[in-house]
């Protein structure tokens, strides 16, 4: 018997949408590595699997935060966060370089493997809808945006090691 089902985190529209709300939501003006904003956007979209981050001593409060989004978790199993991680990276990859087509991230940025938003303007609506999400999830969302601020991504204690989802042990730092 075969199935089909959707998910969200395999649909490239939708990563493009999600990358716009964390523009939009953590004012992201400067250049910012892909990465980064991979781990950001998994955690957009599993709120409740940010409870497994290693937080710093002041932050661990935001556990409490990531477990009242438990009930969105999806029907059904899902892979471990690296395995997940890893599958959406794809998605991803198409939702920036359709970005970049339509003049929203910078090739520029872009070739070196780097998010790096233009100016070009959203239509109202794209930026009502994403304000709409981004006020249903405050919490999450401020929590990402401080995760965006204060956490170093490579390195031992950078943001690879702390989620576990990329292997950080040969950065350069």
């Amino acid at each position: 018997m075969t199935q089909l089902t959707y998910n969200e985190a395999f649909d490239p529209y939708h990563a493009a949408f999600r990358f716009l709300r964390l523009r939009l939501a953590c004012d992201i003006s400067g250049r910012l590595p892909f990465d980064t904003l991979r781990i950001l956007d998994f955690y957009l979209i599993f709120p409740f699997r940010l409870q497994a981050m290693k937080f710093f001593s002041d932050d661990v409060g935001w556990r409490k935060v990531s477990k009242s989004y438990e009930s969105q978790a999806p029907y059904g199993t899902m892979p471990d966060d690296s395995a997940l991680f890893a599958r959406m990276e794809p998605f991803q990859r198409a939702a920036v370089t359709s970005l970049v087509r339509s003049g929203h991230v910078a090739s520029s940025a872009w070739q070196f493997n780097e998010i790096q938003f233009t100016a070009e303007m959203l239509p109202e609506r794209v930026i009502a809808r994403c304000s709409e999400l981004n006020n249903g999830m405050k919490d999450i969302v401020e929590i990402l945006c401080q995760i965006k601020a204060r956490y170093p991504l490579g390195g031992r204690d950078g943001l690879k090691d702390r989620t576990g989802l990329l292997e950080y042990r040969y950065d350069s730092i």
